[in-house]
């Protein structure tokens, strides 16, 4: 099935979950989005439709929740030079709902933070994903929101891998944690944000923490 089709079943697919009066059809519905989100297809046509303009609510979510259980579960199915191309992506969206919807964009922070515990700290270039962060804040500030949900997000996602990726991710974002307190700091002067970032300050102190009883 082209990648069109298949992006037109999953509507209709999300469709039928949704609003069908059957019962047996939403079950139908639901095992089909199942399955679906196991496929290699998953990735662009997920991708695509979170880029598309015409995307309702419902397919913006399971979308962004199937490319976010993508990245963490099934990384390996990608060749490793499709890393940037994932990256921008993914970077792209984040900026498009900056201001929501809020689970859209949470899950898409969180796809990022998964790709970041895959890949070498280098693949961000000089300091790893929080000096990339940093960078990427500076010249768009107008998407701050967003990022800020990704430097939340950063560390709880260390939390929820096996403890060999675990320790290294942990130890890479210990070495970078400095450059994101000096970030959540200048970013305390947005009134309108101050909730949002003493979350994330509160998420990278548990992190340290957690460090230091081990």
């Amino acid at each position: 099935m082209q990648s069109m089709e298949l992006q037109d079943t999953v509507k209709d697919a999300l469709t039928a979950l949704y609003h069908h009066p059957d019962d047996a059809v939403r079950m139908q519905a639901d095992r089909w989005l199942q399955d679906f989100q196991r496929t290699i297809d998953a990735w662009q046509v997920a991708d695509n439709l979170l880029h598309d303009a015409t995307s309702n609510l419902e397919t913006l979510i399971f979308c962004s929740q199937t490319l976010r259980s993508k990245v963490q579960r099934d990384f390996e199915e990608l060749p490793s030079e499709a890393f940037r191309q994932l990256r921008d992506s993914l970077n792209n969206l984040l900026k498009k709902f900056h201001k929501g919807p809020p689970i859209v964009r949470t899950q898409i922070s969180i796809a990022v933070a998964a790709l970041a515990v895959h890949v070498p700290a280098e693949d961000w270039g000089d300091g790893g994903i929080v000096n990339w962060l940093r960078n990427e804040m500076n010249s768009h500030p107008e998407y701050i929101p967003g990022f800020l949900e990704l430097l939340t997000v950063l560390p709880e996602e260390a939390f929820n891998y096996k403890i060999a990726a675990r320790r290294h991710f942990e130890k890479e974002l210990t070495s970078q944690m400095e450059i994101a307190l000096t970030i959540l700091t200048a970013c305390l002067n947005i009134s309108e944000l101050k909730e949002q970032v003493l979350e994330a300050f509160a998420s990278w102190l548990r992190l340290k923490r957690g460090l230091q009883g081990i």
